[in-house]
C-alpha cells in the first residue's frame, strides 16, 4: 500500500538494524537453554526443574517469556503486530 520494494537493500537493512538485539537476545537464550537441557549434570538439572516450576506458577514472567520466544517484545515493526501500515 505504501509503494515500498520489501526487497530493496536499505529497505532490508533498516528492518534488521530494528530488529538485531531482539535477534541475538534470542539467539543467546535459544544457545543456553540448549546448553541447560543437554548437560547431564545432577545439580544443574534440578536448578533448571526448579526454574521452570516458577516460571510456571508466576503468569506474568510465563507470559513475558512467551511473548519473546514470539518475537512480539522489543522493538516489533507494526506490520508485525498487526497494525496498519
Amino acid at each position: 500500500r505504501l509503494g515500498i520494494d520489501l526487497g530493496q537493500s536499505d529497505v532490508l537493512e533498516r528492518y534488521q538494524r530494528c530488529r538485531r538485539f531482539d535477534t541475538m537476545a534470542m539467539g543467546l537464550a535459544t544457545n543456553s537453554l540448549n546448553l541447560l537441557f543437554s548437560n547431564k549434570s545432577t545439580l544443574l538439572r534440578a536448578v533448571r526443574d526448579i526454574g521452570l516450576g516458577l516460571v510456571d506458577r508466576a503468569p506474568p514472567l510465563k507470559e513475558m517469556f512467551i511473548r519473546q520466544a514470539a518475537g512480539l517484545s522489543g522493538q516489533v515493526p507494526r506490520l508485525l503486530k498487526g497494525e496498519a501500515l
